[in-house]
């Protein structure tokens, strides 16, 4: 009954912010496939349901799936500065729901060819979250788009913090190629084929041994076989210490492929992504894998 009640708070939620990033850093706003906000408005809101096989944190993952399923509801103003609020429920776990990310943001353009966005997010978990980004609370995130024409060109920099502070960064490269040709239907339908990889900061444990000879009191010890005498017969000390340190790698290579459809005031975008960790330090769990997911969003 939990969880139903969970999943129903979900769907009354309903996908994601304009310009917001999800946990894999890339933008998750659908710019080059032509969606534009009513220009008679002084603002719009956005409701999103968003579903997936398995939740994953800039490339990083458990050993274990979790299934998921994510509301959210974003308020947009013409200005570009916006206010989301998105909850994920994942599944066969205690808590209702999960975690709850709320943003603000703003998002801007300069030019014909380049967009961006800064935002701060604020993370809430629930008590007994499993999630790997549960050991923080914060993220500040600024992102800048380019479109080459021939490729759209993505950079994404955000700094969590709270608990653990660490950096990420994500460059994703993609070119939305429509479809509409094919059966010249009165709604947009498009491939978004993305390549992305993502870096970031991680600790590293080096643990240095020293062994030291100590000198025995009450002077020499004389030498049984050859009647020679020193002063360093007392045994040793063994020493060991153990630093901490950040360093700044790529953690995961991964190829995104969505179908965007647009009816109306609909966006429908069904995705396949595969990601590969590398760099992985110990007790990492993170292996490759495929990644199923499906989004809805309605903007009135």
């Amino acid at each position: 009954m939990k969880k139903l009640i969970g999943f129903c708070f979900l769907l009354a939620l309903g996908a994601n912010a304009f310009g917001q990033t999800n946990k894999n850093g890339s933008s998750t706003s659908s710019s080059q496939a032509g969606t534009s906000a009513p220009e008679t408005k002084k603002g719009w809101w956005t409701l999103g349901l968003e579903s997936a096989n398995n939740a994953s944190f800039y490339g990083r993952n458990t050993a274990i799936q979790y299934p998921y399923i994510a509301g959210s509801l974003t308020y947009t103003h013409k200005t570009g500065l916006y206010a989301s609020v998105m909850s994920y429920q994942l599944f066969d776990t205690e808590d209702v729901i999960d975690e709850t990310d709320v943003s603000l943001g703003y998002a801007f353009k300069l030019g014909e060819r380049f967009d961006g966005s800064v935002s701060y997010t604020r993370f809430f978990f629930g008590k007994n979250t499993p999630l790997i980004q549960a050991v923080t609370s914060n993220a500040a995130t600024a992102s800048g788009n380019y479109d080459w024409q021939i490729l759209y060109t993505g950079l994404t920099t955000s700094y969590v913090f709270g608990g653990s502070n660490d950096i990420f960064t994500v460059l994703d490269n993609s070119r939305y190629i429509a479809l509409d040709p094919l059966w010249k239907g009165k709604f947009t339908v498009g491939l978004d084929p993305k390549v992305s990889v993502i870096a970031g900061t991680q600790d590293f444990a080096e643990t240095h041994t020293t062994v030291t000879q100590n000198k025995k009191k009450g002077g020499t010890v004389l030498d049984p076989i050859f009647g020679g005498g020193n002063g360093n017969n007392g045994g040793t000390t063994t020493t060991t210490t153990t630093t901490t340190s950040k360093r700044f790698r790529v953690l995961n290579y991964a190829v995104r492929v969505p179908l965007v459809v647009n009816v109306g005031n609909f966006e429908f975008e069904p995705a396949y992504r595969y990601a590969i960790p590398v760099n992985k330090v110990e007790g990492d769990e993170s292996k490759p894998q495929s990644f199923y997911s499906m989004n809805l969003s309605y903007t009135f």
